[in-house]
C-alpha cells in the first residue's frame, strides 16, 4: 500500500496518531509477516482502516475505495479470473468507456497495474483499497458467484481481522469472544490479546497489552476476595458477569517475573441438547439409575457442556432434587421438573469443602453433580453418596477411560473404599472433539466403559489396563473410541487419514471397525 513505510511512520508519529513504541511494533510485524505498514497498523488495531486509507490518499493522491457506497458492476466481475485478482490484489469495479476503474491494494505497484491492463486489454483508473477489503470482496463473490448481480459493498461481510478496537477496555476485549467460533481469550503483557477460533490460536488486531493496561483490567474484573486469593496462591479461577456483555470463566495467573496473564472463556446461556452434542443413547440410558457416572475428557474437549446437557435432560424428564458443586458455574439451569440448586465452590461454599460435602446429604439430594473431581474429599463423597441410592455425575480431566479410573483409584488409599468405588461405578464416558472436514466446529467421538461385574472385578484387581486388550471379549461392556470414530468417518464427518496417526487411536482397530458393514 506504500513504498516507504518509515516515511509514512514518521508522518504518523508527527501527527500524534501513534507513538514510537507502536510504530516499532508495527515495523516488526511488517518485517515478520511481509505486510505493508498500513496493513500492519490496521491488523494491530493501532489505526482504523479508514484512517490508514485517508493518510495514504493524501500521500499518493489516489482516490480510496468507499465500502459504504461503492459497488462492483456485474459486467466487471469477470474481467479477471478470481485467482489473478488474489494474486495481483486487484478487483475491477466498473467499466467507464475505454477505461476500467480498478481497486488495488498497492496502486503504486507499476508491475501489478500493467499486468491488469494487459489482462483486461483496457486502461485503468486505480483506486486505493486495503488487502482486507479486497479479501472480503472476493470472499463474498466466491459465495454468491461472479457476474450474477451487482455487488453493493455495504452487503459485504467484513472480517474480524480488520475491525479496529483501539480501546483496551474490559468490555472491548471480552467482546472478542462474541463470535461463536471464538472459544477462548488469552491476555498477556507485551503482546496483543489472542483468541482461539475453530481450535486455532490467533492473534487479534487489538493494541499491545502494557503493564498499566493489565493493572486496569485486573482492577475492573477481579473482585477483592479473589484478588487476595491471587496474591496468596498466584492463581485464581472464577465466573465473571459483565452486564450487557456476557458471562465468562476467568483464570488469572502469575508467570515469569511476576507478570500476570489471563485466560477467559465465554459462558453460554443456552444449554446444548445431548443430541446436538452427539452424545450416544447408551450414555443417556444411565441417567435413571443409581451409582457413579464419570464424564472425562482432556481439557477443552467439551466435558462441562456434556455434563450440563445431562443435567438438563434429567431436569426436563425427571422429578428430583439435584445439587451441583461447580468451580466455577458455567451453565445456569432453571428449575423445570426438577430442582437444580447450583453451588460454586468458594463462593457459595467454604473454601474448605470437607464440611460442605459432609453436609450435602442433609439437603436430601437425588442427584449430586461434581463439575471436576479434584481431591480425595470429593471422590470419597461421591462414592459414599452412591451407597445411599444417589446418582452421582462427576467430571474429570483424563485422556481415556482407563486414565480416569486410575486417577480416581490413586486418591483412595483405603482398599475398602476402592472396592466400594468399583461396586458403585455405572460407567466411565470419555470424549474428544476432533476436526471436521469443514473448517468450522468439531465432531464428538467417544469411548465408554460400563460398570458390569467383569469390569468391576478388573478394577478391584488393579487390572484396568487389561480391559483394552480384552476389547473383543468385552463387547457390550467396553466401547472403544475407534468405534465411534469409524462411524464418524463413514458418515463423512471426519477425514480418516488425519486421524490414523493420532497417538490415542489404534490404527488396526479403527480399520476393522470401518470395514464392518
Amino acid at each position: 500500500m506504500e513504498n516507504k513505510p518509515r516515511r509514512m511512520g514518521e508522518v504518523l508519529v508527527e501527527l500524534g496518531l501513534i507513538d514510537e513504541h507502536r510504530l516499532k511494533h508495527a515495523l516488526d510485524t511488517v518485517q515478520r509477516d511481509g505486510l505493508k505498514l498500513g496493513e500492519a497498523l490496521i491488523r494491530l488495531g493501532y489505526l482504523s482502516e479508514n484512517q490508514v486509507l485517508g493518510i495514504l490518499k493524501n500521500l499518493t493522491g489516489v482516490p480510496i475505495l468507499d465500502m459504504l457506497t461503492d459497488e462492483i458492476r456485474k459486467n466487471a466481475q469477470k474481467l479477471l479470473p478470481p485467482e489473478r485478482m488474489r494474486e495481483l490484489w486487484a478487483v475491477p469495479l466498473e467499466m467507464e468507456g475505454a477505461r476500467v476503474r480498478v481497486a488495488f491494494a498497492d496502486p503504486l505497484n507499476y508491475v501489478a497495474v500493467e499486468n491488469v491492463k494487459f489482462l483486461i486489454n483496457k486502461d485503468v483508473t486505480p483506486v486505493l483499497a486495503s488487502r482486507a477489503q479486497i479479501e472480503d470482496i472476493l470472499d463474498t463473490l466466491d459465495k454468491i458467484g461472479y457476474g450474477k448481480a451487482d455487488l453493493h459493498f455495504p452487503s459485504v461481510k467484513r472480517s474480524t481481522q480488520i475491525v479496529s478496537m483501539l480501546e483496551t477496555s474490559p468490555t472491548n476485549i471480552l467482546r472478542l469472544l462474541n463470535d461463536p467460533e471464538h472459544t477462548d481469550l488469552h491476555i498477556s503483557i507485551g503482546t496483543s490479546p489472542a483468541i482461539r477460533s475453530g481450535g486455532v490460536f490467533t492473534r487479534s488486531n487489538m493494541p499491545i497489552i502494557t503493564t498499566d493496561i493489565m493493572v486496569r483490567l485486573i482492577k475492573e474484573i477481579l473482585p477483592d476476595d479473589y484478588l487476595r486469593e491471587l496474591k496468596e496462591k498466584k492463581e485464581v479461577e472464577y465466573s465473571y458477569i459483565r452486564p450487557g456483555v456476557g458471562r465468562y470463566r476467568v483464570n488469572i495467573y502469575h508467570q515469569k517475573d511476576g507478570e500476570i496473564a489471563i485466560a477467559a472463556r465465554r459462558l453460554l446461556d443456552d444449554i446444548p441438547s445431548y443430541r446436538s452434542l452427539g452424545l450416544p443413547d447408551l450414555l443417556i440410558s444411565q441417567l435413571d439409575k443409581n451409582g457413579l457416572l464419570i464424564i472425562a475428557s482432556p481439557g477443552g474437549h467439551g466435558k462441562v457442556a456434556t455434563i450440563a446437557s445431562l443435567v438438563d435432560h434429567i431436569n426436563t424428564t425427571l422429578s428430583c432434587n439435584i445439587i451441583t458443586f461447580e468451580d466455577p458455574i458455567e451453565y445456569i439451569h432453571a428449575h423445570k421438573m426438577s430442582n437444580v440448586n447450583q453451588r460454586e465452590i468458594g463462593r457459595d461454599t467454604l473454601k474448605d469443602t470437607s464440611l460442605v460435602f459432609e453436609n450435602v446429604f442433609k439437603h436430601d439430594p437425588d442427584i449430586i453433580v461434581f463439575s471436576h473431581l479434584r481431591d480425595a474429599a470429593m471422590v470419597t463423597t461421591a462414592v459414599r453418596a452412591t451407597q445411599k441410592g444417589i446418582l452421582v455425575l462427576a467430571g474429570i480431566n483424563a485422556v481415556d477411560v482407563f486414565t480416569a479410573v486410575e486417577q480416581i483409584l490413586s486418591t483412595l488409599t483405603d482398599e475398602y473404599m476402592k472396592a466400594l468405588f468399583a461396586h458403585s461405578l455405572l460407567a466411565v464416558f470419555t470424549q474428544r472433539i476432533v476436526g471436521t472436514k469443514e473448517k468450522k466446529g468439531g465432531t464428538l467421538i467417544w469411548e465408554m466403559l460400563l460398570g458390569k461385574p467383569r469390569v468391576q472385578k478388573y478394577i478391584r484387581d488393579n487390572k484396568v489396563y487389561f480391559i483394552k486388550g480384552q476389547a473383543q471379549s468385552l463387547q457390550g461392556e467396553y466401547f472403544p473410541m475407534e468405534e465411534s470414530l469409524a462411524a464418524a468417518i463413514k458418515a463423512g464427518k471426519v477425514d480418516r487419514r488425519s486421524m490414523e496417526n493420532e497417538p490415542y487411536i489404534n490404527k488396526e482397530m479403527l480399520g476393522s471397525f470401518i470395514e464392518r458393514s
